[in-house]
């Protein structure tokens, strides 16, 4: 009877280190909830855009003026909000729609898996006030 009582309570804990186990692999890693994790996926979403838009302005140069100038997260990086440059008002139409397509095929899935989401960011291009450009879910245009 003894030994069956040591096995049971054996087999028990070793079940439950296993769940507990289970358990803490599957789950977020340590530092990524709360604000410090949100704080740490925005900085590699900030750096993220950053290497998206110096790859635009290679691809879609217009002159020597660069076409996009700079991004900012906004919203907790719900929202992408690229500004830019005087070379977009230079770009035709198609072309423009080809770069919005450009940086939405790029930020939004690594937006998704950084942010663990499964919904869209928001893509917002702006020439001072004025919107030019916008890529979301639902609405996808340029000016």
């Amino acid at each position: 009877m003894g030994k069956k009582v040591v096995i049971i309570v054996l087999g028990g804990a070793l079940l439950v280190s296993l769940v507990v186990t289970m358990v803490r692999i599957s789950g977020p890693a340590s530092g990524s909830l709360g604000r410090q994790g949100l704080l740490k996926r925005e900085s590699a979403l900030r750096a993220t855009a950053g290497s998206i838009l110096k790859a635009a302005n290679l691809r879609f140069r217009s002159g020597e003026d660069p076409v996009l100038l700079s991004a900012s997260l906004r919203f907790e990086g719900e929202v992408l909000r690229v500004h830019v440059g005087p070379g977009w008002d230079r770009l035709p139409r198609e072309r423009r729609e080809a770069l919005v397509d450009f940086v939405s095929a790029r930020y939004v899935p690594i937006w998704k898996e950084e942010m663990k989401s499964h919904r869209e960011p928001a893509i917002v291009f702006r020439e001072g006030q004025e919107r030019v450009a916008l890529h979301t879910a639902i609405d996808h245009w340029a000016r």
